[in-house]
């Protein structure tokens, strides 16, 4: 746009923003401990947005930091572990009951079961759908550009 100046001035925080996706590319070697460092000098005294576009243009995108972070050890047992305790309290559960109760569950409530899943799936599954469409429909657009920060 015309009356915005053609190289905007940055501030603090996209300075900040340029030296972490500098350290994010060492840390996985693109760059080394010089070029790490004189880009990060680099960085602190830029005062335009065409320098950090100048310091990060030959760095690709890299994937969102969750994604990078590890996992603890033993983390993926949570779930297992959850599930596992789940199974032993339905178990448990089951034995408590006679098998009169039994019966009389799976005779007149598996058909009740499948009669009320046959009667809402065809009613919930297009309003979640209309409501998934009006909640993509509503967020906001996602700002293009390579700077990290969203600048």
């Amino acid at each position: 746009m015309f009356f915005f100046p053609a190289d905007m001035r940055i501030s603090d925080a996209d300075r900040e923003a340029a030296v972490e996706f500098i350290k994010r590319h060492y840390a996985v070697g693109r760059l080394s401990d010089a070029e790490m460092s004189a880009r990060v000098d680099a960085a602190y005294a830029a005062r335009y947005e065409s320098q950090l576009e100048d310091l990060i243009r030959d760095l690709p995108d890299l994937p969102p930091e969750r994604a990078l972070a590890r996992r603890p050890a033993g983390g993926a047992l949570g779930p297992v572990a959850a599930a596992g305790g789940l199974a032993a309290a339905g178990v448990a559960a089951a034995a408590l009951l006679p098998p009169e109760l039994w019966a009389t569950l799976l005779g007149l409530g598996l058909p009740l079961l499948f009669m009320a899943l046959f009667t809402v799936a065809p009613l919930a599954i297009p309003v979640l759908a209309v409501l998934w469409f009006v909640r993509e429909a509503t967020r906001p657009p996602q700002r293009g550009g390579r700077l990290p920060g969203g600048w």
